[in-house]
């Protein structure tokens, strides 16, 4: 009998092992392409770092198991060209889809452009016609008809051709399910080439975090936000807009060890009763199951709840109201955050407000804030989640950040750890928590 059982042991360890590799060689295998571009050699205003950050993205794009088409001080019809070879390449490979640009970008009444090098631009109308509209980036990944896409945009960058043509940076841009935007700053802003080093300031972050096995890419671009912030002394704050529902790493985190299977014990006599364990000091209006655990704020008129609110609560919310939902938990379970966009969030808190009577909102920043410093709110301190508040987002206090947003803003304020940001909020990526007045 022992015999058996060691070898039923060691028979169930192969097979965990085997699956685990399985499961980690299938994370590998999935093709990946890349189409990478670093413009510079502008006559009129010429950049520094772009083809240095191009090489070194490539580089790093091929390291993790990309194929990659790398154009450099690109004209128009060269970048034209490559991006038809991309398409073609992702109707081929299917798989993940990645395009990196490096070099000028503008705006026109919304719509954005990727500047070639060797254009001839005097005037704001001759833009369409010289540049590369930035949404034909997004067209040919959705003609591909590939399942996961990522648009890495360092672009806007300071110089006198930004300044002088087009709309202060980039617009936003919405791309098909699927897609992951990430832009070196946000909307209407112009981000830094760098003054020291080969990269900017932005590429080179992201080069860093890139790096880090297990991180997904969401918190890839998060430690890019807080260490291009940081850099920056806050001038520029880098943006995503996200309509992705599953995972994706450069870096697959390594297979856990898998634990050794142990016989079945045999039934235990059952432990008298022990004294009931104390219900945590919080809100007292808290009355229903569908309520979170509410704190008091000292002094300040309000209570927030403790934690961002759950999966298995937003799953109540969307199937009472026929809403989508994020895909179900994992191992995590249901007490991980809901990660959802900013209008969601909102609609979340007005349902539970019909369903409880207990007008809870989104707090606003200087809410989350004062929250923040007493202590309450805030349960990642290295910075690396993100939780939306109702307040539109400026880079400066100008008395938005204490009154909730009305209409859709083009930026919420989203805060984390020890810092603030800017969110697209079609973003569906972040967790909240809830306020109510006292």
């Amino acid at each position: 009998m022992i015999a058996m059982m060691k070898f039923f042991i060691q028979t169930m360890r192969v097979v965990i092992g085997l699956a685990l590799l399985i499961d980690a060689g299938m994370a590998l295998a999935e093709p990946r392409t890349a189409l990478v571009i670093g413009n510079g050699a502008y006559a009129d205003a010429p950049l520094r770092n772009p083809v240095n950050d191009a090489r070194d993205m490539a580089a790093k794009l091929r390291e993790l198991g990309f194929q990659v088409i790398e154009r450099l001080d690109a004209d128009r019809q060269t970048l034209r060209l490559a991006l038809r070879e991309f398409e073609q390449q992702l109707r081929q490979r299917r798989g993940v889809g990645l395009f990196y640009y490096a070099g000028h970008g503008v705006q026109i009444k919304g719509q954005n452009y990727l500047i070639p090098v060797g254009v001839d631009i005097r005037q704001e109308f001759e833009i369409p016609d010289e540049g590369v509209d930035a949404d034909a980036v997004l067209r040919a990944m959705e003609s591909a008809g590939n399942g996961l896409n990522i648009v890495i945009l360092d672009a806007c960058r300071n110089n006198p051709f930004a300044r002088s043509l087009g709309s202060r940076g980039l617009a936003r841009m919405d791309g098909p399910v699927g897609t992951f935007i990430a832009y070196a700053t946000a909307p209407g802003a112009i981000s830094l080439d760098g003054s020291s080093g080969r990269n900017s300031p932005y590429t080179r972050s992201l080069l860093a975090a890139m790096s880090t096995p297990g991180l997904g890419l969401e918190q890839i671009f998060k430690q890019v936000l807080v260490a291009v912030e940081q850099e920056t002394g806050g001038g520029q704050v880098p943006w995503v807009a996200s309509s992705l529902r599953g995972d994706f790493y450069f870096i697959p985190p390594a297979p856990a060890t898998p634990a050794s299977p142990t016989p079945p014990a045999l039934p235990a006599a059952p432990l008298p009763p022990g004294p009931a364990s104390p219900s945590p000091v919080g809100d007292p209006g808290r009355s229903s199951l569908l309520e979170p655990d509410m704190a008091v704020v000292p002094g300040a008129g309000f209570s927030i709840s403790r934690q961002p609110i759950p999966l298995d609560a937003y799953y109540r919310f969307a199937n009472a109201t026929g809403q989508a939902a994020p895909p179900a938990p994992g191992a995590a379970g249901g007490n991980q955050p809901a990660r959802v966009t900013w209008k969601e969030a909102m609609d979340y808190a007005a349902w539970l407000s019909r369903q409880t009577g207990g007008g809870y909102r989104l707090p606003t920043e200087a809410e989350w804030e004062e929250a923040a410093r007493s202590g309450i709110g805030v349960h990642d301190p290295g910075g690396q989640d993100r939780e939306w508040t109702c307040s539109e987002y400026r880079p400066a206090y100008e008395g938005q950040e204490r009154r909730c947003a009305n209409p859709l803003p083009e930026a919420v304020a989203i805060r984390g750890g020890r810092w603030r940001a800017g969110a697209d909020p079609l973003s569906a990526d972040l967790g909240f928590r809830l306020t109510r007045d006292r």
